[in-house]
């Protein structure tokens, strides 16, 4: 009797087991397996989209894991989440690794250990075509309507601008026909992102401000669980070699953003 009561509390305390999230794989799991386990984010191209033509995931970020996976001699298998789910995908365990454009930060240390800086910028400004006014930093906003991304960290930096009217937008491609029209004077964006949307979809009449000078940077980083020092080794490992032997260069010369790659 004592043997048949315990059989559903073992099978209850398997269940509680699986239903655990998965540890972090340490360096030698990786390696015994040959497959390095990637999040990334389609959200953000170039730094990581999908693309129709061969319907795989193509950008920055993703060449830049490829590039990590040879190097450490496995694959790499692609995960790709919302913006949002990258933290959450990585610190579950379902990821080994993050390869996104995630910017280095305070805050976010305290979840996940960033790798070394891979490449970064600052904030720039877009324009309507021939526009007279132009804006060479912060304190010029002052009277404008302007428009950001919702959440972004653009948004955060002059929310509480004086004299700012300020709009959210859920993309870029809205937020640029909108300058385009004069709903709003200017944007404030994530200059890579603006140029190769406006490359990629032929979007006319907008521009960046080559008289902005952006004000903060941020820099990007690969990162993992927190507490795996053999595996951020390793990652850092590549990216060095990376650096050193100009591939990182070659990555973002491809995707028009030569000249971002952090030293």
């Amino acid at each position: 009797m004592t043997r048949l009561k315990s059989l559903p509390l073992l099978a209850a305390a398997c269940a509680s087991l699986i239903a655990l999230p998965a540890g972090a794989r340490t360096l030698a799991e990786v390696m015994q397996t040959k497959t390095l386990n990637v999040v990334t984010t389609a959200s953000s191209p170039p730094h990581g989209f999908l693309d129709p033509a061969s319907n795989s995931m193509k950008g920055i970020m993703v060449d830049v894991a490829d590039a990590i996976g040879k190097r450490m001699g496995v694959s790499v298998k692609l995960t790709d989440v919302p913006f949002d789910g990258l933290i959450p995908t990585l610190t579950s365990g379902r990821a080994d690794v993050m390869a996104a454009p995630l910017f280095i930060t305070e805050e976010r240390a305290q979840v996940v250990d960033f790798s070394a800086p891979i490449y970064g910028w600052g904030e720039g400004v877009v324009i309507r075509d021939g526009d007279k006014k132009h804006y060479g930093s912060l304190a010029d906003f002052k009277g404008a309507k302007v428009g950001t991304l919702v959440d972004s960290v653009q948004y955060k930096m002059i929310k509480a601008l004086p004299g700012t009217d300020v709009s959210t937008y859920q993309d870029y491609f809205s937020l640029l026909a909108d300058v385009r029209v004069g709903r709003i004077d200017l944007g404030v964006v994530d200059p890579p992102s603006v140029l190769y949307q406006i490359k990629a979809k032929s979007i006319p009449g907008v521009t960046l401000d080559a008289d902005y000078r952006a004000q903060k940077q941020w820099q990007v980083g690969a990162c993992t669980q927190k507490n795996n020092p053999t595996l951020l080794a390793a990652i850092n490992d590549a990216l060095a070699k990376m650096k050193q032997d100009g591939e990182l260069h070659t990555i973002l010369a491809k995707w028009g953003v030569a000249g971002m790659e952090s030293h």
